[in-house]
């Protein structure tokens, strides 16, 4: 778009001039003598450059700096686990094509580490899963699409052109009744003393690992048995009642705290401090397959099984959209076998 300023001279002559501005492109500028000439100008320099004779500026920016500043201004705003587990994600990222400059970086060029991340082994045992090739991809793009919308260094995301594997069938694991008793029964038994209290608040409330961990005695209400955490996983803040054994156990862990958290955390990742005894847990009990996020499977299965209607499931786990709750929908048979019931009495009359 051109915009033309008008300015007098020493000697008291009247100048016109032209700028000629265009995302992308180097700003075009010009002085003329009168508006007539400088309007001609203006027109002309904004056809060429529409037909394409004047050529996108160049972005001087690598990865390595976008990675830099995405890490300083958009990973804090997101909670704590996620942080933690998407900075490998930008090591790679940075080590792999950080040297080059954003607009040399075609989607050739993605799409050679995409298959490279795909064919690598985790501990030497299996390849990595389509679920981390998309979330490799996802994060690189997200920090592209900064660098597009927000500090304006690139035209476009070269991560669009860039398709992404597919996801297998999902295989929900949620733990049985059976199981679920003897897990807690070997979290009772734990050397580590928080282990029972941290499970049973899990099944209770559906938290997260990390939402589990970030629970305070400010945050957490005993006397009217309300949770209200900020943020969550998906940036929304958790407003969550406590009911029976869970309320029982949070008031204890309140009462006991040492440092405000209702459950220890110690240096660096929480989790770190109570994995082993979760591991070793889950061994006693004979149970396989199963991880902590299993224990939010378990809260959604039993309310689903329990005849609570779906779209309540939903609200209680916090998602963002009906259809993610519905992997459940399949341990409810009830309302299908009344379904069922009522089409046979239609046929047989």
């Amino acid at each position: 778009m051109a915009s033309i300023d008008t300015y007098v001279t020493k000697t008291g002559s009247t100048m016109y001039r032209v700028r000629v501005q265009r995302k992308g492109h180097k700003t075009q500028t010009a002085t003329f003598p009168t508006l007539r000439d400088a309007r001609k100008w203006a027109t002309m320099i904004e056809g060429q450059i529409i037909e394409g004779r004047h050529f996108p500026v160049k972005s001087t920016h690598t990865l390595a700096e976008l990675l830099d500043r995405y890490c300083r201004d958009i990973l804090p705003r997101k909670p704590l686990e996620s942080r933690r587990s998407q900075m490998p994600v930008m090591n790679y990222w940075r080590k792999r094509l950080g040297h080059m400059l954003l607009d040399d970086i075609q989607s050739s060029d993605i799409i050679t580490c995409r298959d490279e991340i795909a064919r690598r082994i985790v501990h030497g045992k299996k390849p990595i899963a389509p679920a981390t090739v998309i979330k490799y991809l996802n994060h690189l793009s997200h920090a592209f699409t900064i660098a597009v919308k927000e500090y304006q260094w690139i035209e476009s995301n070269p991560c669009a052109r860039v398709s992404r594997p597919s996801k297998p069938p999902g295989r929900i694991r949620y733990l049985s009744d059976e199981e679920r008793h003897r897990l807690l029964q070997e979290c009772q038994r734990s050397m580590n003393p928080y282990l029972y209290g941290l499970v049973t608040l899990a099944l209770y409330t559906r938290l997260r690992r990390g939402s589990l961990f970030a629970l305070t005695t400010q945050n957490t209400d005993v006397v009217t048995g309300v949770i209200t955490l900020p943020t969550s996983k998906s940036g929304r803040a958790i407003t969550l009642p406590l009911i029976g054994e869970a309320l029982d156990i949070a008031r204890e862990l309140a009462s006991t705290s040492k440092d405000g958290y209702l459950f220890p955390r110690g240096e660096g990742d929480p989790w770190c401090h109570y994995k082993t005894a979760w591991l070793k847990a889950l061994k006693r009990a004979k149970i396989t397959g199963a991880t902590f996020h299993s224990l939010r499977h378990c809260t959604g299965s039993c309310l689903v099984q329990a005849g609570v209607p779906i779209y309540v499931v939903s609200r209680v786990l916090a998602h963002t959209k009906v259809t993610t709750t519905q992997i459940y929908s399949h341990l409810d048979v009830r309302n299908l076998k009344d379904a069922l019931t009522t089409l046979a009495q239609r046929l047989s009359q």
